[in-house]
């Protein structure tokens, strides 16, 4: 089942937004793997991933 979600990371004093699709069998599964890939990716804390919508994709 793929998820659309979207939110907004902290990077140094600025905010940006992202809106990214990913495969996963729950909405928790959806969360976890945003927190995953911005952790692995980027180097972030999860506190610094903000998360506002999780919607089920086409």
């Amino acid at each position: 089942m793929k998820f659309e979600i979207s939110g907004s990371i902290k990077l140094g004093s600025g905010v940006r937004p992202f809106v990214k699709e990913i495969e996963a069998k729950t909405e928790n599964d959806a969360r976890e793997k945003i927190l995953k890939l911005f952790g692995s990716q980027n180097g972030l804390k999860r506190t610094n991933v903000s998360i506002k919508t999780v919607q089920k994709g086409a």
